[in-house]
């Protein structure tokens, strides 16, 4: 006669025991400790859906920073939730993401219209705007703001995205950015003449466009007789221009190596017509917002090579999407890898198809600062990056380090090489400096020096017969490696043939510190390599430290004819070993 209200006790309770568990589960899962119903996002930490219809609205619990435990739940989709976690993942992964800020993209022009006509009902602050990309820069008080927004929209149309800060590279040996390294020569007022440029190069980029974005460009005796175009992306809250630091002079360093034509301080490329894109506020700051619009605006301006020294640790969704147009479009982007000397390349470097630019002191040796990583050795080059001279504000030349100095040398030579053979893209222009740059590190390309040192005379001449020239390009060893390679006692030499006649019977002579040794390369093809296996004495480096090797290469006039130039036909380096831990 008792069962069956002891029966409903005992079903409520269960039911009850459920809602509990469901709804702890579905709150877990809300807050980033769960995978169900979860999106995985692209490797910009963009958010999209899958397609229209896909996903309905369900009940949340408010994120953690929007209240405490008391806040009703509030009505928002599981493109809102995703979007949520998405931002404090990358604020807990990445430093450089903007606090209160959020990046949002539509595939169709109506719906970016449609957002566009409704900000002004909506709980967001509209900081930015690009209608090439149909993207909004949007900051936000409350996650819970946000949440209400993201909901109200069509996650079949809209993509979300962090912000990064964009900055200026850290200067070698400040704060956590090592130095040049051991033995480390400056260039001077040498950077010119490495690489191959020495006489009248006034000509040098007629024709072709270059936008800097930068800190901007100031007024400098290097300038002279040069208009430079600017646009001024940097402002206050209120929309009103800050007005540049006179000691901001980075931007203008950078521009006097692309296109200076003072002769005291030569650019590679001094007859470019430049842009001058200032995006970096008086601390050497942006964002990843404020790159992507220099760069579609640069690309609307007629920009043919677009240099920036700049990076972040940040892969911007927007910034990708803005690289991609400058690409279908033609357009170049040349960019630092970085001053922190990682083995990964800073963003926009490391996207596929710009142009990643590690830096080489005045002996062709890469610098300890330089970033090094996949996308230097996929598509990538070194340049001059240590003491070089460069102008800055107030009429004066500074001794300027870091792939900063590094990337415009790069642009400069495109440039250079676009208006000296005529036709070529910029895209052909570096695609010929790569392949006639000067082989240097690992045989072949790398993630230190990408496909070599570059050489502008090379590029230049590479369709000229009859130069001679042999070049001893490397002595490689790296001690790790090749003990883990179960090789510790085999170097690489180089043999680099850097003229456009075949060259045969080339002499090697290498000694790595117990006697010379002689080899013969029977057969070298113009612009092509042999590596030759040399005997090393890993024990005697590593008991002091180092060992200084010499590697010669010589010619026999009468096959080959003259050497045209026998400054690089020695190599004397020295190869260091780790200490013992």
């Amino acid at each position: 006669m008792n069962q069956k209200p002891t029966i409903y006790a005992a079903l409520a309770a269960g039911v009850g025991l459920l809602v509990l568990l469901f709804g702890l589960l579905y709150r877990v899962g809300g807050q980033g400790g769960g995978e169900a119903g979860r999106i995985s996002a692209p490797s910009g930490l963009d958010v999209a859906a899958g397609g229209a219809g896909g996903i309905g609205p369900s009940r949340l619990a408010p994120p953690p920073s929007s209240g405490g435990d008391g806040d009703p739940e509030l009505e928002i989709s599981d493109f809102a939730r995703e979007v949520l976690r998405m931002l404090r993942e990358a604020r807990a992964a990445d430093g450089s993401v903007l606090e209160g800020e959020v990046v949002l993209s539509f595939k169709s022009e109506d719906a970016y219209r449609q957002f566009l006509a409704s900000l002004g009902a909506r709980g967001l602050r509209l900081l930015g705007r690009s209608d090439r990309l149909r993207s909004v820069r949007l900051g936000f008080d409350d996650e819970l703001d946000l949440a209400r927004e993201l909901s109200s929209l069509d996650p079949s149309e809209t993509t979300a995205g962090a912000n990064y800060l964009v900055s200026i590279p850290s200067p070698p040996d400040s704060g956590e950015s090592p130095g040049p390294g051991a033995g480390a020569v400056p260039f001077g007022r040498g950077a010119l003449q490495s690489l191959g440029v020495s006489g009248d190069n006034s000509s040098f980029g007629e024709g072709v466009t270059v936008a800097v974005l930068d800190s901007g460009v100031q007024d400098h005796p290097v300038f002279a007789g040069k208009t430079i175009r600017e646009f001024d992306l940097v402002s206050d809250p209120s929309g009103a221009r800050i007005p540049i630091d006179p000691d901001n002079g980075h931007g203008t360093a950078v521009a006097s190596i692309i296109a200076g034509t003072d002769g005291r301080l030569p650019g590679v490329a001094p007859a470019a017509d430049l842009l001058s894109y200032r995006i970096l506020n008086n601390d050497g700051v942006t964002d990843s917002f404020t790159l992507a619009e220099a760069i579609t605006g640069a690309v609307d301006s007629g920009a043919d090579i677009i240099n920036v020294s700049l990076g972040s640790s940040g892969d911007s969704g927007v910034v990708r999407q803005a690289v991609e147009y400058a690409q279908a479009e033609g357009v170049l982007i040349v960019a630092s890898s970085g001053n922190s000397g990682e083995s990964t390349v800073s963003y926009p470097a490391a996207i596929e198809g710009v142009v990643a630019v590690s830096a080489s002191d005045a002996r062709g040796e890469h610098l300890d600062f330089a970033n090094s990583g996949f996308n230097v050795e996929s598509g990538g080059i070194a340049a001059p990056g240590y003491g070089v001279v460069a102008a800055w504000p107030g009429e004066q030349a500074i001794s300027f380090s870091g792939t900063s100095a590094s990337a415009p040398y790069v642009t400069g030579a495109v440039a250079a090489v676009m208006s000296e053979v005529p036709g070529l893209s910029a895209p052909g222009a570096y695609d010929l400096l790569s392949a006639n740059s000067n082989e240097a590190g690992a045989p072949g390309p790398d993630p230190l020096y990408g496909a070599g040192n570059l050489d502008v005379a090379r590029a230049l001449q590479s369709g000229t017969a009859g130069i001679v020239d042999v070049a001893v390009a490397s002595y490689h060893y790296d001690p790790v490696a090749a003990a883990e390679s179960g090789t510790p006692d085999v170097a690489q030499v180089v043999v680099e043939n850097r003229g456009t006649e075949p060259l045969h019977n080339v002499l090697v002579e290498v000694n790595s510190g117990d006697g010379a040794r002689s080899y013969n390369v029977s057969f070298l093809p113009p612009g092509e390599i042999a590596v030759i296996d040399t005997p090393i004495d890993s024990a005697a480096g590593a008991a002091n430290g180092a060992l200084e090797v010499l590697a010669n290469a010589k010619l026999s006039a009468g096959v080959n004819g003259a050497d045209q130039n026998l400054s690089d036909n020695s190599l004397r380096t020295t190869v260091e070993f780790p200490g013992e831990d």
